[in-house]
């Protein structure tokens, strides 16, 4: 994904190259009438990057989590060709994204390298829903990502995005702190240090690596959110959630 893109220009102010700078109260209100059970869909900029070509196949690892269906279904709403890729083919959320247009349903296990491997098959771009923006939560999880990464390679899937979603009245009520620190200067800026062989490795394999964060409130009566996306270039994009 390019910085270039004029649908950021209004949300980010740049410093240097590997910094952002925002306004966290810029986040601007979902439609009136979403569904709340639908929030968050990808940020608007990804979709609408699929929207050019809409033969472009886009793969949706953890499909049949929270975080993973709500991508699914965002993108199917777009018009977007989707393969969702889960683990169990006969759970209820898999059954709910088998009613979804324009999606396929896969299985596919993080430890099974064949399964992943035939899931990819006539793929452009692979979306890995991860908990965490900066590291992997488990072993297991980072050994996942790399097998989605060398499948993506293999499969030549040329693009794969980590994408992460924080609901910050969660993060209230259980006296967290969100993924997304900014310094006293409002300026962000994201390492992926605990990422770093992932990250090496996707170069090696000429794949394009994409970070990806959704922090959102989906009350009632305030519905807003804001998304930060960290390209190969390491610079970073703050865009409002729509």
């Amino acid at each position: 994904m390019s910085d270039s893109n004029s649908d950021f220009d209004d949300n980010l102010e740049r410093k240097d190259s590997d910094v952002a700078w925002y306004n966290p109260t810029s986040v601007v209100r979902s439609p009136k009438d979403r569904d709340p059970g639908e929030l968050p869909a990808p940020p608007t900029a990804l979709v609408e990057e699929l929207e050019e070509n809409q033969k472009e196949v886009v793969a949706v690892f953890n499909a049949n989590t929270q975080d993973g269906s709500r991508v699914v279904r965002a993108l199917s709403d777009s018009g977007s060709y989707v393969v969702a890729i889960v683990r169990v083919y006969t759970s209820k959320k898999t059954k709910k994204l088998l009613k979804l247009p324009n999606v396929t349903v896969r299985v596919g296990d993080r430890s099974d390298e064949d399964a992943i491997n035939k899931a990819l098959v006539g793929v452009d771009r692979a979306i890995l829903c991860l908990q965490y923006w900066e590291r992997f939560q488990t072993l297991s999880e980072k050994q996942q990502a790399i097998l989605i990464l060398k499948s993506c390679a293999l499969n030549g899937v040329k693009n794969l995005v980590f994408s992460t979603f924080e609901d910050t009245e969660k993060l209230r009520r259980g006296g967290m702190k969100s993924q997304i620190l900014p310094d006293s200067k409002g300026c962000v800026h994201p390492e992926f240090r605990r990422m770093k062989e992932v990250k090496k490795l996707a170069k090696e394999h000429k794949v394009q690596l994409t970070h990806m964060i959704t922090s959102f409130l989906d009350e009632e009566k305030s519905k807003m959110s804001l998304c930060l996306i960290v390209g190969g270039n390491g610079k970073v994009i703050v865009c409002n959630h729509i």
